[in-house]
């Protein structure tokens, strides 16, 4: 490959660094495509470096065959945290963009980089990176970038619920259409690194189970790519002889590993009478060491939400803003995190020495135990399980520095079964006062603790007792017929088995679901809230992660008693709960929202019982709660409603809305009173975007001139930066959409760039099965559509050792859209009435028009098209009817399935649409009538093949492997209307 040696490779990555020892030995096992059975390593010893060895392991295998290449393109990095592992995060996209950078370049970082180019196949999307990088961290519908292609080299960091569900074909968050896809790119030629894997044992069965139903075992046909590889990183090895891979006496002849792992952190013992003392303690003790003579960085971590919000509370009553104070919880934003993330490691930045240059305190749950690569001077805990003490204890003092590092573990009244930790909590308080010395200290350095753990036996393992109880739970035996109720995604049946329980066992799980505030929901238009929505569809960096059975009780109306320490519950360890079984008075909502569920899918919220794990609930600014159901530093009515920030960080796209209750976010003047010059350009602005379409005096050349006067009105840089960059657009460039008119008058526009800005490292979402004919920029040929899809689907295979199944898979491509050309489609994608129809040259895209919801509801009235028309159900009826498929039956239901399936419906039932017009088309040399049409059996009848032909095909391909087929199909489809957008 020319990339040299893997230590060449390390050292061009992290600026001439030298890997340890035991990550050299790792690089070569596993580009001879051999990983461990599990990892066991010690907190600080770099284990996020096994990110940069499978990205090496990957690009050393390039010039393979695909039939030999073993080194997975996907890899995932899970623990069991709401939190996403922020060091696992920030690594990966310092590679990913080191790799970048380096393109073209002949040294190893520019050879890795052609390499994966290479893996991702010719014609791959240029605009992609070499190595893609995301955070799958849920928080909107559609929100589905990192499952855009089937090759593309990827790094995603994850939590157990959100890549779990979406294994289970329930991702949270994710639509019935785009499960299939997500599923299939898990189960298939992916590498998941299950961090802290003793604190997810149920997890860990049900991944052992999948991997079971991949096998030749359960398919009578299994596809040739590999399936998913899972390597277990935990400091509990499993006992059933598994070959792991630890530290060796010689890798501790590295002076800074021998650092970490001599370091000393010694722990006082405290005892606490119960909640309210522990937190009074906790804030005494916090208080003194940041006060100080020695600046000191200090972590409080406790075991519940309310805990750690009276600390924080209180602590800012007695300090004020003398120096950096933070809560870090579960339930906050991404666009909040991220800048308090930026914020932390400000104020952590030790380049002197060694030494802290400023006092602070950070306050947390179990957020921080794993995944955060903070390194504090002083720790105060809460008594939790011994193996969540020791992850805690590897934020204090993490780098070894030559310190003395402090720590103090306070009871919290320990007792027997608690609700989050059980007898364990109780049993490591007890454990740790045997054990203390004569100046009642416990050092839980690596090496000290391992130790004392070492007198307890010969290995350095936490005696059973004081586990977390998740370390003892067990997933339900994964049945076939569940996996059969899984699998069926259109709809979903009922009943269907609760994911959650084969994720964290069969205690009471605390699922999420996100909630974003927006100010332009007007409480007189609740029915047009769902079309507002559309035209802004929410964004994970906007949404709060909140517990469902916190949120349900919040919009019943009820008083959230679990605020107060001494009754709370709610804690940030996934899967323990007791918050969702909490009684409700009633299943009313009390509170108005949004429930997002797409953009045709979408509509208020009727009733409690309509929430599900995953949804995204859109509420309006004026519901507030962001509060008391999460935590949103210093936000305000008018500040809590983030969409344009958050849309140009997922998008990569400017956003405006001009809308009368967005305007005060701008920081502009109000335009009332006596009209300065400041005033009227936004008042000017306003005009236009309220007023009808025909009484516009300026074009929309004249919009982009008021957009720059109005810009120079504005204080606040980043919105003046938005307005400026609107303004700067060709007018060509820009999408324009419109907001339901009310009382027959225009409230507003949205406006949006076509063409992303700044860094392409970050691709937006790929559709993922609802029809959005406007989004292409120039009409679109179904001919040439077909033909583009062909190409990309042939790059695809050349990638791939799919076999004989390649030929049935371009035969699909080449049928997938023909019942685009129902003239009644053809009339809908061009804005026409029904009886302005043109075939001579069908198109599959429409150019120059993009609608919101509510104007596409018209365009198909005037088209005649009835509702919940699918152009893919004619194109399978166009191909049955065809005589030149295959002559194989497999093969043959295998083109009719892709056929159906490629917006992913027939998965196994299809919509049911009552069509009473049927007019007869005929192409590619195919005809069908309208007696044809009227006479044949409607795809939706139990009785048409479709629901038979899947149930044989998940029989002979697998569960998954029938997945893969189909979104290799389908993320060709997506990748080559992306690129004639593009074009």
């Amino acid at each position: 490959m020319g990339a040299g040696t893997f230590g060449e490779f390390f050292k061009a990555l992290h600026d001439g660094c030298e890997p340890y020892d035991w990550q050299t030995r790792l690089a070569e096992s596993t580009v001879a495509g051999e990983w461990p059975d599990y990892i066991d390593l010690p907190t600080g010893a770099g284990k996020t470096a096994c990110l940069d060895i499978a990205v090496y392991a990957l690009a050393r295998q390039a010039e393979l065959p695909s039939a030999e290449r073993r080194a997975p393109r996907r890899l995932f990095f899970c623990v069991n945290r709401r939190v996403i592992v922020d060091e696992a995060y920030r690594r990966s996209l310092d590679i990913a963009k080191k790799l970048a950078d380096a393109e073209g370049n002949p040294g190893p970082l520019g050879q890795v980089a052609a390499a994966l180019r290479r893996i991702a196949g010719e014609g791959s999307n240029p605009t992609a990176p070499a190595l893609d990088v995301l955070q799958l961290r849920g928080g909107a519908y559609r929100d589905n970038r990192w499952a855009r292609s089937v090759t593309q080299p990827t790094i995603v960091t994850t939590t157990v619920d959100q890549l779990g569900s979406r294994l289970l074909f329930r991702g949270y968050g994710v639509s019935n259409s785009a499960a299939p896809i997500q599923a299939a790119l898990i189960a298939y030629d992916s590498l998941v690194l299950l961090d802290e894997a003793h604190i997810s044992r149920p997890f860990s069965q049900t991944l052992k189970g999948v991997g079971g139903y991949l096998s030749k075992e359960w398919n009578e046909q299994p596809i040739d790519v590999a399936p998913m590889r899972v390597v277990p990183m935990t400091a509990t090895p499993p006992a059933d002889g598994a070959e792991g891979f630890a530290l060796t006496l010689e890798d501790r002849g590295n002076k800074g590993l021998a650092r970490r792992l001599e370091a000393l952190k010694p722990a006082e013992l405290v005892a606490t009478k119960n909640a309210k003392d522990t937190v009074g303690k906790a804030i005494e003790r916090a208080k003194k060491l940041a006060e100080g003579d020695t600046p000191t960085a200090v972590a409080v971590m406790v075991n519940r939400v309310a805990t750690a919000r009276a600390i924080h509370a209180e602590l800012r009553k007695k300090l004020g803003e003398a120096f950096p104070l933070e809560l870090v919880i579960g339930s906050m934003r991404p666009i909040d995190r991220d800048a308090q993330t930026e914020r932390i490691n400000g104020f952590l930045d030790r380049r002197e020495g060694g030494h802290t240059p400023h006092a602070s305190i950070v306050v947390s749950t179990q957020c921080l135990e794993v995944g955060a690569d903070y390194d504090f001077d002083v720790l105060v805990t809460e008594c939790a399980s011994l193996d969540a003490l020791r992850q805690r204890f590897g934020r204090l003092n993490r780098g070894g520095r030559l310190i003395e590092a402090r720590a103090t573990i306070l009871s919290g009244g320990a007792k027997k079964d608690d609700p989050i930790y059980g007898d364990a909590q109780k049993a490591t308080w007890d454990w740790l006062h045997e054990r203390k010395n004569d100046d009642g200290v416990v050092d839980f350095g690596i090496d000290a603790f391992n130790n004392l753990l070492r007198s307890e036996g010969e290995a350095a393992v936490i005696p059973p007792e004081l586990l977390a109880p998740s370390a003892h739970a067990d997933a339900p035996v994964m049945l076939p017929v569940y996996v059969d109720f899984w699998r069926q995604t259109s709809p979903r049946p009922t009943p269907d088995p609760d994911v959650g329980l084969f994720l964290h066992g069969p205690e009471r799980t605390a699922t999420d679901v996100r909630v974003c505030w927006r100010a332009d929901l007007d409480e007189g238009a609740q029915e047009e809230w769902a079309d507002i929505v559309s035209l802004v569809p929410p964004t994970s960096p906007e949404c709060l992660s909140v517990p469902i059975g916190r949120l349900k009780r919040w919009l019943a109306g009820e008083r959230l008693e679990d605020d107060k320490p001494d009754r709370a519950i709610e804690t940030d360890l996934l899967g323990v709960t007791a918050t969702d079984d909490a009684p409700i008075a009633s299943s009313s909502v009390q509170r108005a929202a949004v429930l997002w569920r797409g953009r045709e899918g979408s509509e208020a919220l009727q009733s409690l019982k309509d929430l599900r794990p995953g949804d995204t609930l859109v509420l309006p600014a004026a519901a507030g709660g962001w509060d008391v159901l999460g935590h949103v530093p210093d936000a305000t009515e008018q500040t809590i409603d983030v969409a344009e920030q958050a849309y140009s960080l997922a998008n990569h796209r400017a956003l405006l809305r001009l809308h009368p209750s967005t305007r005060p976010l701008w920081g502009a003047p109000e335009p009332d009173g006596d009209v300065e010059p400041a005033a009227e350009a936004i008042r000017a602005l306003m005009d236009y975007a309220t007023a009808d379409p025909e009484e516009h005096a300026t074009s929309d050349q004249g919009l982009l001139e008021l957009l720059a006067a109005a810009a120079d009105t504005i204080g606040d840089e980043d919105w003046k930066e938005r307005f400026c960059r609107l303004a700067d657009q060709d007018s060509q460039k820009l999408w324009i959409d419109r907001y339901p008119p009310k009382g027959g008058k225009p409230q507003g526009l949205v406006l949006r760039t076509k063409n992303r800005l700044g860094e392409q490292n970050a691709l937006p979402a790929l559709d993922d099965g609802e029809d959005d004919p406007s989004r292409s920029r120039d009409p679109v040929s179904l001919e040439d559509h077909v033909r583009h899809v062909v190409k990309f689907l042939k790059q695809t295979l050349g990638t791939l050792p799919l076999g004989d199944v390649a030929d049935a898979l371009e035969r699909a491509a080449e049928l997938h859209d023909d019942g685009k050309a129902d003239p009644r489609f053809q009339a809908y994608l061009q804005g026409k009435p029904r009886t302005a129809r043109d075939l001579n040259s069908p198109f599959a895209k429409s150019g120059g028009v993009r609608r919101a919801r509510w104007e596409d509801r018209v365009a198909r009235e005037r088209a005649g098209l009835p509702e919940g028309f699918r152009h893919e159900l004619l194109s399978l009826q166009l191909a049955e009817r065809r005589d030149d498929l295959p002559d194989d039956p497999h093969l043959r239901d295998l083109v009719l399935h892709l056929v159906a399936s490629h917006h992913g419906h027939a998965a196994p039932f299809v919509p049911v649409v009552v069509d009473p017009e049927l007019p007869g088309l005929r192409i590619g040399g195919t005809e069908l009538s309208a007696a044809d049409r009227a006479g044949a059996v409607p795809p939706h009848r139990l009785d048409s093949g479709v629901v038979d032909r899947f149930w044989r095909l998940v029989r002979r391909h697998g569960w998954w492997g029938l997945s893969y087929l189909e979104a290799t199909l389908r993320l060709a489809d997506q990748q080559a209307s992306a690129a004639e957008d593009r074009s």
